[in-house]
C-alpha cells in the first residue's frame, strides 16, 4: 500500500548554469504562466547568479562542474523523494494540470517506476495498461534514460549518476546502466506529451531554436538573443516533416519491405 504523495516529498529541480541564464526569464514566465498552482518547491541549479524570483530556490555550485557532478551536489540539499526533472530552455506551450501530476506521482509509486518521461521521444517499446497514455521503456532500448522533462525516483536517479559525466554521456551509457536496475522505466508517446513544451528544448548546441523565440513573441516575453546565435529555419523544418506520424509509418513499412 502506498501513501498519498505530500508536496514535501515532491521537488522540481531545473538543471542550469550561469551560461544559460538567457533563457530563466523566459523559462519562469512560461512555467508559472502554465502553472500557477504548482504547489511543488522549486530549485534552480546554477553557479554565481540567482534567480530573482521569490517562487524559486537557487542551488549555487560556484565552481561548475560536469552536469552529473553539479545534480549530485544539488541534490545534497533537495530531501524529497521524488523529482520532476526540468532543464532552462524548456519552455511550457500549455497548461499542466496539478491534479493530473499529483495522480502520476502516486502512480509512480504504486508501480515502483524509477523514471516517467512526461514529454520527448522515443516511443515506448512495450504497451501498459495506464489512465496517462504511458507505455514502458524496455531494458536495452535506445535513451531509456533521457534529460527530457521527467518524474524521477530519487534513489533510481542517485544510481545512475556518475560523477564526471556530461549530460549526454548520462543519456548513453545511463541507459545501458538502466538495464541492471529493477525499477520500471515508463514514458509518453512522442504526440502525447503529459507536459507540454516546445520542441523538446529551446537551445540546441549553444543556439537559440527559431520556434522556440517565436513563441516568446508570441507570449508577449522579451528574449535576449545578444549572448548566442540562433539556428536557420530550414534544418527544423526538415526534422519536424521526417517526426510526422504518416512519414514514420512509411518510413517503417518500407524498411519491413526491404527486409522481407
Amino acid at each position: 500500500m502506498t501513501s498519498e504523495p505530500d508536496q514535501n516529498d515532491v521537488a522540481i529541480i531545473v538543471s542550469s548554469c550561469d551560461a544559460y541564464s538567457d533563457a530563466w526569464d523566459p523559462f519562469f514566465t512560461l512555467f508559472f504562466r502554465y502553472w500557477p498552482d504548482c504547489p511543488f518547491p522549486i530549485y534552480l541549479i546554477s553557479n554565481r547568479q540567482s534567480c530573482d524570483d521569490s517562487r524559486v530556490t537557487t542551488i549555487g555550485i560556484e565552481d561548475d562542474q560536469a552536469w552529473a557532478s553539479n545534480l549530485l551536489t544539488a541534490l545534497d540539499q533537495v530531501p524529497a523523494r521524488q523529482l520532476i526533472y526540468f532543464q532552462e530552455d524548456y519552455f511550457l506551450q500549455q497548461p499542466v494540470s496539478t491534479d493530473r501530476i499529483r495522480s502520476l506521482l502516486e502512480f509512480a509509486r504504486q508501480e515502483e517506476a524509477g523514471f516517467i518521461r512526461v514529454c520527448g521521444a522515443p516511443d515506448p517499446a512495450i504497451p501498459h495498461e495506464n489512465e496517462f497514455g504511458l507505455g514502458v521503456l524496455a531494458p536495452g532500448q535506445k535513451f531509456r534514460v533521457s534529460l527530457q522533462a521527467a518524474i524521477w525516483d530519487r534513489s533510481t536517479l542517485m544510481q545512475l549518476l556518475v560523477p564526471g559525466e556530461n549530460g549526454w554521456q548520462m543519456e548513453i551509457d545511463g541507459s545501458r546502466r538502466s538495464d541492471l536496475l529493477t525499477a520500471k522505466f515508463f514514458a509518453c508517446y512522442m504526440n502525447r506529451p503529459i507536459i507540454d513544451y516546445y520542441f523538446f528544448t529551446g537551445i540546441l548546441k549553444g543556439k537559440w531554436v527559431p520556434g522556440a523565440l517565436r513563441l516568446c513573441q508570441r507570449e508577449g516575453i522579451a528574449v535576449d538573443t545578444s549572448r548566442r546565435d540562433t539556428h536557420g529555419e530550414w534544418p527544423f523544418i526538415v526534422r519536424r516533416f521526417r517526426n510526422l506520424k504518416v512519414v514514420r509509418t512509411a518510413r517503417a513499412f518500407l524498411r519491413a519491405r526491404r527486409a522481407a
